[in-house]
């Protein structure tokens, strides 16, 4: 009884101390014309997380609603100088006009969070980014993604002849999308990034599929040991807490670095990402090769990322541990996975809720069916359909995958403001670019609510303000893996609006209620849809 009652004192002391330090943080912002509403919200906003009694995502929007007609204001932190970027200029200056004062996310998400994850690209800052930044991108152009296409064409053919055979054994399929569409993304992955056929989609009862499920917890452990490593990172350290437990480690080293050393050991080649980690460890990795050379210009998603110089100084990495390989096999997880997984969940609901929005992508893609006659659909082809290059980008802007991201300011800073005031940043200073709600504000985007692929027509797509639409972040420090996760989403929506139409069933819920949970994109109520079989 005695420890429990030290805990506690410990506990509301420690959190006075975070108090009074927010307070004066919030302070000192105000002196700037910031507005704030006191340092007590954000810690009842600490509480409501660790006590998952609220969804992060909420917490971030109400921020930015809070305070319209303000460019900067304060962002969700007790332990640092932390700010949210409300004006799509000031996020361009950032990301982009003025990277190298923010090279880095926010830098309390370090290395020390975790041995594996803290290599990943993410997590990485400053040179050490910078040069894995360099030797990752050829990974992630149009020719290496050609290369991967048929592999994930071949993912997407069993998967529809798994549902094509299950809805005429029932005469009618609804499917919960978050766990359909994580299986085939769950295979696709394993097949074009680590070599092996997975077994996600016609096996229930697969032991993979299991295992990428725990790879992103939402338990109340995982997301204490999160916050417990962002406001007393030295108790975090002191217990040697990692975010990835032994399992997942062992699962990626025996499916990258085992099966790296295998294939040396015997010349063996395949048209995967292990091979070509296998050349960035070499430094023969190129961005582009005459003999599979795609026009990317022509090939461009709007919402995949734009490849920036980064400024690299070494063009080949010498230092690698087994666990940098490790930590880009997780890069995928993240992009070919939940990211994609996501957007399919937000698509085909959407097209569900929106019957003439989904007519019109069938007309394309019939249109595209008939000029194939017997051919199976090309990358090329595929990434010329405009439609469903709008509506997938609509997707990602009414839903991102992410709520938001962030900048940590790495030198002094001034940020000027519209009321001719003048933030003073400091290294350590961070800015949070928050994307959702951005994106749903109807300074940028008119009737934001509504799903309306037609702002991404040639006609309109040109008004959008640059900064305004983020899904995927923006600038050089943009997710690498965009590219991957468009082609596979798109592939897939091809593939099943050839067979199935979505249609709302008495399951599928009227809107979007994220789960009270830290995860992004986790909802209160599953998204059910009915597949029904085209005439």
């Amino acid at each position: 009884m005695d420890i429990i009652l030290i805990i506690i004192w410990i506990l509301i002391i420690a959190g006075w101390f975070l108090y009074k330090r927010a307070k004066i943080v919030y302070e000192e912002l105000e002196s700037y014309g910031i507005p704030y509403e006191g340092a007590i919200n954000s810690y009842w906003g600490i509480i409501e997380l660790l006590l998952m009694k609220r969804h992060f995502f909420y917490l971030i929007d109400d921020q930015y609603k809070k305070f319209k007609g303000q460019q900067i204001v304060p962002a969700f932190n007790l332990s640092q100088r932390s700010f949210m970027a409300r004006d799509a200029e000031i996020i361009k200056q950032i990301t982009i006009k003025d990277f190298d004062s923010f090279v880095n996310h926010d830098q309390s998400f370090n290395g020390d969070i975790d041995s594996l994850q803290g290599k990943m690209l993410f997590t990485l800052v400053d040179d050490e980014w910078r040069n894995m930044r360099n030797t990752l991108s050829p990974i992630f152009t149009s020719s290496k993604m050609k290369m991967m296409f048929g592999i994930l064409s071949d993912c997407a053919s069993d998967f529809m002849v798994h549902y094509e055979k299950k809805v005429k054994e029932t005469g009618k399929l609804v499917i919960n999308s978050k766990e359909t569409f994580s299986r085939f993304t769950v295979d696709g992955i394993c097949s074009a990034v680590l070599g092996f056929k997975g077994d996600c989609v016609e096996n229930e009862d697969s032991e993979l599929y299991k295992l990428s499920v725990r790879m992103q917890p939402v338990d109340i452990w995982s997301t204490f040991k999160f916050l417990l490593f962002f406001f007393f990172a030295n108790i975090y350290k002191f217990f040697k807490f990692q975010l990835t437990t032994k399992e997942i480690r062992d699962f990626f080293y025996n499916a990258i670095v085992k099966v790296m050393k295998e294939r040396e050991q015997n010349g063996t080649f395949r048209p995967d990402v292990i091979q070509l980690l296998m050349q960035a460890k070499k430094g023969q990795l190129k961005v582009q090769d005459k003999e599979n050379e795609v026009n990317e210009a022509e090939l461009s998603n709007f919402s995949a990322n734009i490849e920036y110089d980064v400024k690299a100084k070494n063009t080949k990495l010498t230092n690698w541990t087994d666990e940098h390989y490790m930590a880009q096999g997780f890069i995928f997880f993240f992009a070919g996975y939940d990211t994609t997984q996501t957007l399919l969940q937000v698509t085909t609901y959407s097209l569900a809720k929106n019957k003439d929005v989904q007519q019109k992508l069938i007309d394309e893609v019939d249109e595209v069916v008939a000029s194939l006659g017997d051919a199976s659909i090309s990358y090329e082809t595929l990434h010329k359909m405009q439609y469903l290059d709008m509506v997938i980008s609509e997707a990602l802007r009414y839903w991102p995958p992410a709520s938001a991201t962030t900048r940590g300011c790495n030198r002094d800073y001034d940020l000027k403001l519209n009321n001719g005031k003048v933030i003073k940043m400091k290294p350590g200073d961070d800015v949070s670019l928050p994307i959702y709600s951005i994106q749903h504000d109807p300074k940028y985007f008119e009737d934001p609510e509504k799903f309306d692929p037609e702002r991404f027509s040639d006609e309109r797509k040109g008004s959008i303000v640059d900064g305004s639409y983020i899904p995927f972040g923006y600038g050089p420090r943009v997710c690498i893996g965009s590219r991957f996760a468009l082609m596979e989403a798109k592939l897939l929506i091809f593939n099943l609006l050839r067979k199935f139409t979505f249609e709302v069933c008495d399951k599928t819920p009227e809107k979007f209620e994220l789960a009270p949970n830290f995860a992004n994109f986790e909802l209160k109520e599953k998204i059910f849809i009915e597949l029904k079989l085209r005439n």
